[in-house]
């Protein structure tokens, strides 16, 4: 029995320190403010944004320093919208940033009389996106950080009962608990006229002239000044004061506790699904309560009736869909949204709410009749669309299939998947791509001739590294505006996020089970063979998935020659020095270096060795002879200008040497796998790497081969099968041949 009791003591201390609403009095409620007055002077709009850049935090940029940068940078979702989810949902970039934007806008004071309608095609994932919202917003009003604080009234019968005009403590007698069915905010009860001062007063101290300033002055809190509280407590209020003739008596009876989200209770937070009835506009009240308020104020002098509406202000109005009765729901909205109140009888309901909806594009048509013609500047959409950042594509397949998918793909594979999911969703024609690149075709190695492949690069916030520097220049901030406003229309037809998971599941369960890791033939298989073929002509760009082979194969092409490229920097270096000291001799001269100390005789055969690899082609004897006048020409004018006198640099600081340097390695990768495309002993050496076999072959060899599978593994992310194939891939297709 004491482990039952235990365990009942334990959930009873941490309920009541977690569940447990502490309610302050007045005066304890302004010591928070005096304290934290930023925190604990929050309206619905400020509390939303907060909440959200509690969880997302700021924006990263990958290039800081780009003087053309307009903001896009990447902010992690994951805290908001994927940890403790039942259904993640993952925002690409795209979203995130206008997300962010629209939330940005909350807090500066743009916000009321509008309604923010999130539109998107079937299959987006909108209806996960704002379930996942609101159960993080209730998540985080009932931290510390998000605390949002009420009105909440403690009436003392007593104080209003006498015996022959003595006040008596009476038994019989009781404390009226009257809660603000509105969810005002405390601050509201000090008279509007008053509260300039009051805060003034207030909010004092060191440290303290900025944040005054920020409160008195800025939009966001421009409603502290403004708003009015609700008729029930403004009534009470005064009521109270003519009765007690005091205001700090007034006062002992206001109470003030945190407010309680609850969106299943509808408290603070308020959806409505299309199939859920409307209800003709009712009075909502609580006749033991008003019965109290007779007894003391005379009746009806303090009307404690309210509208549905009320249990949603300060808080979030949701519309699911805009369909069914929920379109009913919407115009009866309008006087609500544009005037920020509601009538209930004839008492005048203040209501300011952060109102949301969900909408498919189709419905749109729905609410641009004559009826709603003057509700349509109240609306602004945010584009809910399909995925078009690979990255987030990709974390939903391993969200829904698991980790471990990854252990089954050859590197890239898995991304290219996402690529022609994505393609599908893209325009063919994007009218600041072609301002901006005029000549595609000169990138047919990195890209598709419709950009498609370099546009996906962008929306997820890279800026390719095989761009000339002429179209990286020609990347201003205008440009990218235009391309990222260009994806506004991107993302509403194509395959939808559920066709996209059961293509996946489909191509996984095909390939995921065979001895060797799923590659781009497989790929290519599936797309051009193993789906419905008017579906796939219907969706899939003609010549992508041809492009996007290319574009892998020619990758995976630099990533084997890197990595069996061997080279020495030292060894580069003494080759460049040794031939700026032989160009200044004669041939035949036999010399020592006056860089490296080197013996060296001056040959045709030793300029044409390093020549050809300085200029990456072969070279015969007046070629190399008229490629050494040159440098010995640009060597003379380097002696004259850097490396001369007291400041002079050294051989190895000037743009000459640094020039050769680049050219030297570059040449030297390109040619690197010329060995080995006709050896079949390395070949089979691959092939057997780690297996009693792989000893059989000579030194140099398994040398080579360790080396080139080592820097797959650890520079390029292959496992050991991955680097075996993908050289096989290389040499079994030809790639240097087709590539060369």
């Amino acid at each position: 029995m004491s482990s039952v009791k235990n365990a009942l003591d334990y959930l009873n201390w941490e309920m009541e320190k977690k569940e447990k609403r502490t309610v302050l009095n007045f005066e304890e409620f302004l010591e928070i403010v005096k304290l934290e007055p930023q925190r604990s002077l929050r309206d619905i709009f400020q509390l939303f944004h907060d909440m959200v850049k509690n969880y997302v935090g700021e924006g990263k940029d990958e290039y800081p320093d780009d003087p053309e940068s307009i903001g896009f940078v990447q902010y992690d979702c994951s805290k908001l919208f994927v940890e403790k989810m039942d259904n993640p949902f993952f925002a690409d970039r795209l979203f995130a940033n206008r997300f962010i934007r629209h939330v940005e806008n909350l807090r500066q004071g743009s916000q009321q009389n509008r309604i923010y309608i999130f539109e998107g095609p079937h299959g987006c994932g909108k209806s996960t996106f704002l379930n996942n919202l609101l159960r993080k917003f209730e998540e985080y009003t009932n931290s510390k950080e998000g605390r949002h604080f009420e009105i909440f009234w403690m009436i003392d019968e007593n104080l209003f009962q006498s015996k022959n005009g003595v006040a008596c403590a009476d038994s019989h007698f009781q404390k009226i608990e009257i809660p603000c069915p509105s969810h005002d905010h405390p601050i509201l009860l000090i008279p509007k006229s008053y509260r300039i001062e009051f805060l003034d007063n207030l909010i004092n101290g060191k440290g303290v002239t900025e944040i005054k300033y920020k409160i008195s002055s800025e939009k966001e809190y421009e409603w502290i000044f403004k708003d009015e509280v609700c008729t029930i407590c403004k009534s009470l209020f005064w009521a109270l004061f003519d009765k007690l003739d005091s205001f700090d008596k007034v006062l002992e009876m206001v109470k003030v506790r945190p407010y309680k989200f609850n969106r299943r209770l509808g408290e603070g937070i308020g959806v409505f699904n299309p199939g859920d009835k409307t209800v003709k506009e009712f009075v909502l009240g609580d006749d033991n309560i008003q019965k109290k308020l007779d007894q003391i104020f005379g009746t009806n002098f303090v009307k404690y009736v309210f509208s549905r509406q009320a249990k949603t202000n300060n808080g979030i109005y949701v519309l699911m869909d805009i369909k069914g009765d929920n379109k009913e729901r919407l115009l009866d909205l309008h006087n609500v949204i544009s005037e920020g109140v509601h009538k209930v009888g004839d008492i005048e309901e203040k209501i300011n709410s952060l109102f949301i909806a969900l909408m498919n594009p189709e419905d749109k048509q729905d609410i641009q009749g004559e009826k709603a013609e003057s509700f349509q500047e109240r609306i602004q959409y945010i584009k809910v669309p399909y995925v078009l950042e690979v990255s987030t594509e990709v974390k939903i397949y391993r969200s829904i299939f698991g980790e471990h998918i990854d252990l089954h793909f050859l590197p890239r594979v898995l991304e290219n998947f996402a690529r022609v999911i994505i393609s599908s969703r893209m325009n063919a024609e994007c009218k600041p791509f072609e301002e901006w690149i005029k000549d595609i075709k000169k990138y047919e190695r990195y890209c598709d001739e419709k950009g498609l492949l370099l546009r996906m690069a962008i929306y997820s916030g890279i800026i390719p590294p095989w761009l000339s520097e002429e179209d990286k220049k020609k990347f201003t901030a205008p440009i990218r505006r235009k391309l990222i406003a260009e994806a506004e229309k991107e993302g509403e037809e194509g395959f939808s996020g559920r066709m996209s998971i059961k293509l996946f599941g489909d191509f996984f369960s095909r390939y995921g089970s065979r001895p060797n890791l799923i590659n781009m033939a497989n790929l290519v298989d599936f797309f051009k063979h193993k789906i419905d073929r008017e579906c796939r002509d219907e969706h899939i760009p003609k010549k992508f998935i041809d492009s996007l082979v290319g574009w892998y194969n020619y990758t995976v092409l630099s990533e084997v020659k890197e990595s069996l490229y061997f080279y020495s920097k030292e060894q580069i270096s003494e080759d460049i020095l040794n031939f700026l000291c032989a160009v200044n001799q004669e041939l035949g001269d036999k010399v020592k270096c006056r860089f490296t100390g080197k013996d060296i005789e001056v040959t045709v055969e030793f300029l044409k060795m390093v020549g050809s690899y300085l200029t990456g082609e072969q070279m015969d004897d007046k070629s190399a002879m008229a490629y050494a006048q040159e440098i010995q020409q640009r060597y003379v004018m380097v002696m004259a200008q850097e490396l001369q006198g007291p400041g002079g640099k050294s051989i190895t600081e000037t743009d000459l040497y640094s020039e050769l340097f680049t050219a030297y390695v570059k040449n030297l990768k390109e040619k690197t796998l010329q060995p080995f495309l006709k050896n079949e002993s390395f070949r089979d050496a691959v092939k057997s790497f780690k297996t009693a076999e792989f000893g059989t072959f000579d030194t140099r060899t398994r040398e080579y081969v360790d080396y080139m599978i080592n820097n797959l593994m650890n520079k390029f992310g292959y496992n050991e099968q991955g680097a075996k194939e993908i050289f096989l891939h290389v040499v079994d297709n030809k790639l240097p041949e087709k590539f060369s």
